[in-house]
């Protein structure tokens, strides 16, 4: 029996297209006209983060290393952590497949960057002498090196792509150094402008750090830099183990002479640290006034001395009783360095010592009370026992002690009793 076709349930409808991220119409349209000069479909199915994108293989795989490794079997891929990309950023990524172009911004030029290294996007060969990382380079090295404000949407634009902006691209450090080496003088930095690297997670802090070691021939930068983050984590985010890495990165002998002052006296950092810079200040300053006494004593032995000379050597005479009065505020640091450990070292023994008397005094309560429950019985306990021996023992209940002899005694009772019983045995012999 045929069923009435209005019974039928309605057909399903037609399957929906992928959705796409970033500019849909734009993309679409590569691909589709690709898809006409060449005369092939769309043969991969590529997912990001929940968004579907249909590609070529072949355009996909020829610019990525990564994907060619991945892809060489399959038609459907998913792009998922630890590859810190997000559909956007692959949306720019594919139109550069199809068309070699890509629209780069202070605010996507990180993010593009980084997905382009981590996609392995570098081979040029067949496309013009260009790839990827190589565009995105160049507009990173041009709008970074000219306007600390586009170094400075750069910078805030990597917080979120850390660890891999830093691993594959140093981007972080290299806005850093961007924002405050034009400013740097050999005395002063502004730090103000770092203010966003509090942000970083202490473990990815690290490595734009050890970044910045390498790159900076000055460590001015670097101090003011991991101070700045002391300063803002100050409520416990930070282990002494971690502040001690941190502080590992800076070369005391990179620092200038102010900041390394600074060092000494700052109670944020590490100990370890502030006796490091103490022994490089040391070293300075004792060669400075072995140079200066060198050139005071070589001027003294002209006796026809010129303006400068008199006046060169009234510098390095100046220059002298400076460092001998930074030397004697360095030896007062350490004095006062002393004895906050030998304060802090009487504490902890007094505390252990106050410790040790306390568990001496219970140990000998405990004994006490111990030695007593063993050798001393209650009144009321003893009244019970005697009570219990009257009932059938001869021993505690036929004896009693004279209050004024203290000399047991019988008591009437019982003398009553064996004087009956002895007077009964009679009888009956007698009988």
């Amino acid at each position: 029996m045929r069923k009435n076709p209005s019974s039928l349930p309605p057909p399903l409808p037609p399957l929906s297209p992928p959705s796409f991220s970033s500019s849909p119409p734009l993309l679409h349209s590569t691909i589709s006209a690709w898809s006409l000069s060449s005369g092939h479909q769309t043969d991969l199915l590529l997912r990001v983060q929940g968004t579907c994108f249909r590609l070529h293989k072949d355009r996909i795989i020829s610019r990525s290393s990564y994907l060619k490794r991945h892809l060489t079997n399959l038609t459907e891929f998913t792009l998922s952590p630890p590859l810190n990309i997000t559909p956007h950023t692959f949306a720019a990524i594919a139109e550069f497949c199809y068309s070699s172009r890509v629209h780069l911004t202070p605010n996507n030029v990180a993010a593009i960057r980084t997905a382009a290294g981590l996609l392995g996007m570098t081979d040029s060969r067949g496309y013009d002498g260009e790839n990827l990382c190589h565009v995105a380079e160049s507009y990173f090295n041009r709008i970074v090196g000219i306007d600390q404000e586009y170094a400075s949407v750069v910078l805030r634009s990597c917080m979120a792509l850390l660890p891999e902006a830093e691993t594959t691209a140093s981007l972080v450090s290299r806005c850093i150094e961007a924002l405050v080496w034009d400013d740097y003088d050999g005395h002063d930095i502004d730090a103000t402008c770092l203010n966003v690297v509090v942000e970083i997670r202490p473990q990815d802090f690290q490595s734009v750090v050890d970044s910045i070691n390498a790159r900076l021939p000055h460590h001015d930068v670097l101090y003011r830099m991991i101070d700045l983050y002391f300063k803002e984590n100050k409520n416990g985010k930070l282990t002494e183990e971690q502040k001690s890495q941190l502080c590992n990165s800076i070369d005391c002998t990179k620092l200038s002479p102010p900041v390394l002052m600074e060092c000494v006296q700052n109670p944020r950092v590490p100990l370890r640290f502030i006796v490091r810079a103490m022994l490089v200040e040391h070293l300075n300053t004792r060669r400075s006034i072995a140079v200066a006494a060198a050139a005071s004593g070589g001027n003294q032995q002209d006796e026809r001395e010129s303006l400068g000379d008199i006046l060169r050597r009234d510098s390095a005479r100046r220059q002298t009783a400076q460092l001998k009065e930074a030397m004697d505020s360095t030896c007062s640091r350490i004095q006062s360095l002393e004895k906050e450990l030998n304060g802090m070292r009487k504490i902890l023994l007094d505390h252990h010592a106050a410790d040790a008397e306390q568990q001496e005094r219970k140990l000998n309560a405990l004994n006490s009370e111990r030695s007593a429950s063993f050798h001393v019985m209650p009144a009321a306990a003893e009244e019970r026992k005697i009570g219990r021996g009257g009932r059938g023992s001869v021993s505690s209940s036929a004896l009693m002690y004279d209050g004024e002899s203290g000399t047991p005694r019988m008591t009437k009772s019982l003398r009553q009793r064996l004087m009956s019983g002895l007077k009964n045995a009679f009888h009956r012999k007698s009988l």
